[in-house]
């Protein structure tokens, strides 16, 4: 998936996108890795926030 917006609405998106994991796309792939972490770290340690930034392509664009 690639999103295309400016710094704000990518940022606004990042922020909808984690406080609404409800029918996420990406919740079961994003689950597993916060599980991964706490194996490895014992603690999650990726946000789904840098979840979702390794996953998605977010291509910014000018304010202009």
């Amino acid at each position: 998936m690639k999103v295309i917006g400016t710094v704000r609405e990518i940022e606004w998106l990042k922020e909808a996108i984690q406080n609404s994991c409800d029918q996420c796309p990406y919740m079961e792939s994003c689950s597993e890795s916060a599980k991964q972490d706490d194996r490895l770290y014992g603690k999650v340690q990726h946000t789904c926030k840098d979840f979702l930034g390794k996953t998605i392509e977010f291509i910014i664009e000018s304010d202009v």
